[in-house]
């Protein structure tokens, strides 16, 4: 679905001034609202198509990858830790 004028204009004016106040190389504005009991969603990318995609694939794995386990080899089943000079 394709936002109104008006909608578009708040996006351009949004990506407008992030491009001019932080320099942004890349700007991707997602929004969703709901109306009429359906959900509408939006997604405005600016910039070179590369940095775009960088972009939206940090912001993915910042929001939705697992966060990394951490490493259980110096851990034993009953909770302590091993060691050569146990004795």
């Amino acid at each position: 679905m394709k936002p109104g004028r008006e909608l578009r204009e708040r996006i351009a004016a949004i990506v407008g001034e992030t491009v001019e106040d932080l320099s942004a190389d890349a700007v991707i504005v997602a929004i969703t609202r709901r109306r009429s009991k359906a959900t509408e969603t939006f997604a405005v990318p600016f910039g070179n198509l590369h940095a775009v995609r960088g972009l939206a694939e940090f912001v993915y794995g910042q929001l939705c990858d697992d966060p990394p386990e951490e490493d259980d080899d110096d851990i034993e089943e009953d909770g302590e830790t091993s060691g050569a000079d146990d004795e």
